[in-house]
Parts: C-alpha cells; sequence; structure tokens
C-alpha cells in the first residue's frame, strides 16, 4: 500500500521550528489514494488565528510543503491542501 510508504517517507520531513516531524507533530491528517495520484491533507494552519498569524507563518509553511514535495517528488501527482480550509498549497510560486 502507497499510504504506509508516504507515511514514511513522511517522517523524514521536518518542522524547521521544533524539528520534529510532521507526522509525529499531527500535521498529517489523511492521505487519499485516486486513480490520478495522491491527495495529502495536512493540518499547517494549526495555532494560526487570523490573519497576522496566518502572514507570521506562512515561511514556515511554505518550506514544509517544499519539503513534502520533494519527498514524494517520484510518487506522481501529489496534491496538498489545508485539512481546515482545504487551501491547495503549491510547491512553488505559480
Amino acid at each position: 500500500m502507497r499510504a504506509k510508504e508516504v507515511i514514511e517517507r513522511l517522517r523524514k520531513v521536518k518542522d524547521p521550528v521544533t524539528e520534529e516531524n510532521i507526522v509525529d507533530l499531527g500535521m498529517v491528517v489523511s492521505i487519499v489514494e485516486g486513480d490520478n495520484g495522491i491527495r495529502l491533507y495536512l493540518d499547517l494552519s494549526r495555532g494560526a488565528h487570523g490573519p497576522f498569524m496566518d502572514a507570521l507563518t506562512w515561511p514556515v509553511r511554505k518550506r514544509i510543503v517544499r519539503d513534502v514535495v520533494s519527498a514524494l517528488s517520484d510518487l506522481g501527482n501529489v496534491e496538498i491542501l489545508d485539512a481546515r480550509s482545504l487551501q491547495r498549497y503549491y510547491p512553488e510560486d505559480e
């Protein structure tokens, strides 16, 4: 099953603030496998209440998304969404 492989790869992705992996921190909410690839729901906005806090945490989220994309780059299509807002995260500025 690819979900187990995804979890193991995501254990190598660290929160740049705490240096703990995003799986153990509970940031990986759900992994959905489909015909078109993998949809990954992450809780990256935890603790960011309001636009000011959201803006402060954006550089951390951007780095985590970049590291997730790097860890999963050879698995095909991976879509990363915020589990709370369903905002789609793009690995690079598009």
